[in-house]
């Protein structure tokens, strides 16, 4: 079970050049979690993609209807208090805050192409290239986790392998 960020689901059900990756997160890890936001950044994944001449609206709305049917089954709702406390200390966005807090209440990977995320929270927030070379996916988080320094990078993630 992983967390996927909207990004991935747009890689994943729309035709991209990271399709092929996505896919392999898909058969590495089936079972992905997301916040209740998913739906309302997919909708303007689409809606871009629409403006921008890159689909139909009636293949947006097709690709909607196929995603929604997924993952509306696999929502969680973060904590608010653990999403203000990490936009407090990390300076992220909320919406961004919503998959970080969800990924370590579950204590599962969240896996984005969102290179900042990456940086602030490694060993939880993974690329697509580094959750696949992972053989695990489960993420341990240690209670000093929040006690680190702005300056310092965010310490007491690790992996089980």
């Amino acid at each position: 079970m992983i967390v996927v960020d909207s990004n991935i689901l747009a890689a994943r059900n729309l035709t991209s050049i990271r399709t092929p990756l996505a896919e392999q997160v898909q058969q590495k890890d089936p079972v992905w979690v997301v916040p209740v936001l998913w739906r309302y950044e997919f909708q303007n994944i689409l809606a871009t993609a629409i403006k921008a001449g890159q689909i139909a609206s009636e293949h947006a709305l097709e690709a909607w209807n196929r995603v929604y049917q997924i993952m509306s089954g696999n929502e969680a709702d973060p904590s608010v208090v653990k999403v203000l406390e990490l936009v407090n200390r990390y300076r992220i966005t909320a919406y961004d805050g919503q998959f970080i807090a969800l990924a370590i209440q579950m204590g599962i990977p969240c896996v984005t192409e969102d290179g900042e995320l990456q940086k602030k929270f490694p060993g939880l927030a993974l690329s697509m290239e580094d959750f696949l070379g992972s053989t695990s996916g489960m993420v341990r988080e240690r209670p000093e986790r929040y006690r680190a320094k702005k300056a310092h990078p965010v310490r007491g993630i690790t992996r089980s392998y």
